[in-house]
């Protein structure tokens, strides 16, 4: 046993163990030994089983608030009975995330300012804008920030298919990850040593990925190979493997890194002798550092853990509580009001009570055999609720919506305001909440999936991919990348505020009302009214309001060769056009010089 797996049989002991309170120094956790690549298999499966319980100690309270926070959103709540849920969780949420997610990212490129960099640097932002409508990138924000409300964290993952031969994005359920519980989020990057991610795939496929563990492959689904099979994909930076249970699939560097190569040359001296030597070629990469291809949306953070310590729908909880309350003594005094009834006991017996009140509650008929029907049952009106139960509603529900940012984003939100312009102020405050608690945040998230586009073009890439993009008014023309084309350093970024949200149509009005008072150029208005080319559209005008004519070529031809062929027939000796030369016209006969016989 070497002493390695002597360390790892310890693991578990008291001696290994230390558990220092916040600001003390010491170590944190278990010791831990560091991933490398020379690893023996059954070190690298019992530092697996390490991280996996260290973060299970964790996960137990997390997972409680997640599965508690997916049963609100759903409608499953506390103290809900069927028909007295009003679930404004769910209705603020998916008002929110429209809101939130609706701007789409937009990449800016920037290289050295040479001709040749920033001709690259244009390719590659429209590359960048097509792959992000490709791979639904909004989409997969949308699902993301769903995530992060539900579960305290939303991640997404890049990666590359060599199958289809380009890049692939997915919103990863944070349930299916394994995570250093001492790590932390910085500008959407996780700042920890591992990361787990749970896979799945049939027995067949596993087998052409892990050809050398096919034995064990077949050997664990009894040779059904169409069986499903659930593994774990570990990453650090710089190196990642595979598990199944307690055997290691694969392991390997990062590979979505350009690693520095080495290549033989010789050297020739002054005598003619030549000596071999050995070149170092550096990897041309867009990072400075391996990186994990994982990144993390963690807003509410106080910098303990990698995932948030509250979220929207856990400051909420007991407002939708008190809703629900609030509603259901609403409903219970309503049902009062239509049924509450009082049955003689001089009429009928007990059993014969309850009979009468279900035939009232049915609408049926209750047959009174003697005496007097209005002393054998009388109907019992309830006090009224006072006012101040409707109102708490009221207040309950506008302020969950204020919490969520979409009190203005709703019917109910601006029904109070009288004027549009009271309607717009109220939902342009929505706006602005969620654009300065979430879009900046999605704007780093979405900064860091364009930057690792770029490091996965200049891996993956050695060969040209074609793209078709929209060019100038609105035509199609096609661009090509690959990883030889990156001759420059590049700075890629998301537009400053391209995420935050706006209303559209308010956007536009301020731009015609701008338009109108001479107080905006037409490249920005354009720009604002969303046009595809906006400094084209100006030239346009400008044409348009100069030389209207400039606009139609064929007929300015046209007009040119009318204005030829009228200073044609101006010159001297030249006939107008469709009259005939005079030496051509036909003279009249002078019948007098002809001789009579």
């Amino acid at each position: 046993m070497s002493t390695l797996s002597k360390g790892y049989d310890t693991l578990g002991a008291d001696i290994n163990k230390v558990h220092p309170a916040e600001n003390t120094e010491g170590a944190l956790g278990d010791l831990t030994p560091e991933l490398t690549l020379d690893m023996k298999d059954e070190d690298l499966i019992a530092l697996a089983k390490q991280w996996t319980k260290s973060w299970g100690a964790f996960n137990g309270e997390l997972s409680k608030s997640q599965d508690e926070n997916e049963e609100y959103w759903l409608g499953k709540q506390f103290n809900s009975d069927k028909g007295a849920t009003d679930n404004l969780i769910f209705e603020s949420l998916e008002t929110f995330l429209p809101i939130a997610t609706r701007p789409k990212a937009e990449p800016v490129v920037d290289a050295d300012n040479t001709e040749a960099g920033n001709a690259l640097a244009n390719n590659v932002r429209r590359m960048l804008s097509k792959k992000a409508d490709d791979l639904s990138l909004n989409i997969k924000l949308k699902q993301v920030v769903r995530y992060w409300s539900l579960y305290k964290v939303g991640v997404a993952k890049i990666g590359f298919s060599l199958a289809e031969n380009d890049m692939t994005l997915e919103a990863v359920r944070p349930q299916d990850l394994i995570m250093d519980s001492d790590a932390v989020i910085e500008d959407c990057e996780y700042k920890g040593e591992y990361i787990g991610h749970y896979r799945k795939d049939i027995a067949s496929n596993l087998i052409v990925r892990f050809p050398k563990k096919a034995d064990y492959i077949k050997e664990h689904v009894k040779g059904k190979m169409g069986t499903n099979i659930r593994f774990i994909e570990w990453w650090s930076p710089e190196y990642m493997f595979w598990t199944l249970e307690n055997e290691v699939l694969d392991k390997s560097k990062n590979p979505h890194w350009n690693y520095d190569t080495e290549q033989e040359s010789q050297e020739v001296n002054e005598l003619g002798e030549v000596t071999p030597i050995i070149e170092e070629l550096p990897g041309k990469n867009h990072f400075k550092t391996p990186k994990i291809p994982f990144f993390f949306l963690s807003i509410f953070n106080l910098g303990k853990h990698p995932v948030d310590d509250t979220s929207l729908i856990e400051q909420n909880k007991p407002l939708q509580d008190l809703i629900n309350k609030r509603l259901k003594q609403i409903d219970n005094n309503a049902d009062d009001a239509n049924n509450g009834l009082a049955v003689s006991g001089d009429f009928f017996t007990r059993e014969q009570a309850a009979g009468v009140s279900q035939a009232k509650r049915k609408g049926g008929t209750i047959y009174v055999p003697t005496g007097d029907v209005n002393k054998a049952v009388a109907n019992i009106s309830p006090s009224p609720l006072p006012n101040f139960i409707y109102e708490s509603l009221i207040d309950y529900r506008n302020e969950l919506r204020n919490i969520f940012g979409t009190r203005g984003s709703t019917p109910q939100g601006t029904m109070g305001e009288n004027t549009v312009r009271g309607k717009i102020i109220t939902k342009g405050q929505d706006g602005d909440r969620i654009g300065g608690g979430v879009s900046v945040f999605l704007e780093q998230f979405a900064d860091l999936i364009f930057n690792y586009m770029v490091q996965m073009m200049m891996v993956y890439y050695d060969e040209p991919h074609t793209a078709s993009v929209l060019g100038k008014e609105r035509a199609t023309e096609f661009i090509q990348l690959s990883s030889a084309d990156f001759i420059a350093d590049l700075s890629i970024s998301v537009k400053e505020g391209s995420m935050i949200p706006t209303d559209p149509m308010t956007k536009r009005n301020e731009a015609v009302d701008l338009w109108s008072s001479n107080g905006i150029d037409p490249i920005t208005f354009f720009d604002r009214l969303e046009f595809p080319n906006p400094r084209e559209s100006a030239k346009q005008l400008y044409l348009w309001m100069s030389d209207p004519i400039q606009l139609f070529p064929d007929l300015l031809e046209q007009q040119q060769m009318q204005m030829m062929a009228q200073q044609q027939a101006m010159m001297p000796g030249q006939v107008p056009p469709g009259e005939i030369p005079p030496e051509q016209v036909e003279q009249p006969t002078d019948l007098s010089q002809i001789p009579i016989e």
